[in-house]
């Protein structure tokens, strides 16, 4: 079939997507590229549902700046993917062929020691892009991503960025302020990882879920974004650490907690505990 044809139909070849994306066997046993739709196409949804790409472009933070033109010409460039849950996106050192913006689901990056325990960096979801970084340095990717859950991202070829970021300023106000957010969250990260024990980091990390959602006071309820396997991986312990931590914040009469539902009972001595203090 004429390339054409594929791309009439709404599937990308392998000159179309990243020489790092996913491949699955045949029956012959050889590998081929993953069929892929095209964004040029309605996006079907939940409901089934059909959108227009630009709308859907325009509800995703990094392009709500742009004018119907540019959203158009950026949705001629754009293709989507669906990533099950548990599979690669990308792995550390693999070059990076575009950007990566998540429709659905969540992307986890990560780094992995020598001993094979992972480091989560950063997690990204709806209306977030992933790993932007190498587009500007030219360089790898510096970690590695994975679906959290069955996920649906789309895909900018790295030229067709380069051209948005150069020619529209609201891309890159968009990009600057998406990048100084997560660089402060890294740096909190630091700080939680390499300064405190489990019970301080564990602490630390429900006051800054409480603060983002303005329930940082005695009385204030909030459901965990994350599973206490997550919170491990993000805070470098085990989630047997992750469980005491939480269980002695309990005890101390900090928190009370039912599953993921999490209520302040005593909001100045859950910022003592993030600090360190007992």
């Amino acid at each position: 079939m004429a390339r054409a044809d594929h791309q009439a139909r709404g599937v990308v070849t392998a000159a179309a997507w990243p020489a790092s994306a996913p491949r699955r066997a045949s029956r012959a046993g050889h590998a081929h590229p993953r069929p892929l739709t095209l964004l040029e196409a309605p996006l079907v949804t939940g409901d089934a549902s059909a959108r227009p790409v630009a709308e859907i472009l325009r509800d995703l933070p990094l392009f709500a700046g742009l004018s119907n033109e540019a959203l158009r010409a950026v949705a001629a460039r754009t293709i989507t993917r669906r990533l099950p849950k548990n599979a690669t996106l990308f792995r550390r050192g693999e070059p990076c062929h575009g950007l990566y913006v998540v429709l659905e689901g969540r992307i986890q990056v990560h780094r992995a020691s020598p001993a094979g325990r992972e480091q989560v960096l950063h997690i990204q979801g709806p209306g977030e892009p992933v790993a932007e970084v190498p587009l500007f340095d030219g360089g790898p990717y510096p970690a590695s991503a994975r679906a959290l859950e069955d996920s649906r991202l789309l895909f900018l070829p790295q030229d067709a960025f380069q051209q948005l970021y150069r020619e529209n300023p609201e891309i890159a106000d968009a990009v600057i302020r998406n990048l100084g957010a997560r660089l402060r969250r890294m740096v909190a990260l630091i700080a939680k990882v390499t300064l405190k024990d489990v019970r301080s980091r564990v602490a630390a990390t429900l006051v800054e879920i409480a603060e983002a959602r303005g329930v940082l006071r005695d009385g204030g309820r909030f459901t965990l974004p994350k599973t206490q396997e997550e919170l491990a991986r993000e805070l470098a312990t085990t989630r047997e650490g992750v469980a005491r931590a939480l269980a002695a914040l309990r005890r101390d009469g900090v928190i009370a907690q039912a599953g993921r539902q999490v209520e302040i009972l005593d909001a100045a001595r859950l910022d003592e505990a993030a600090r360190g203090e007992r």
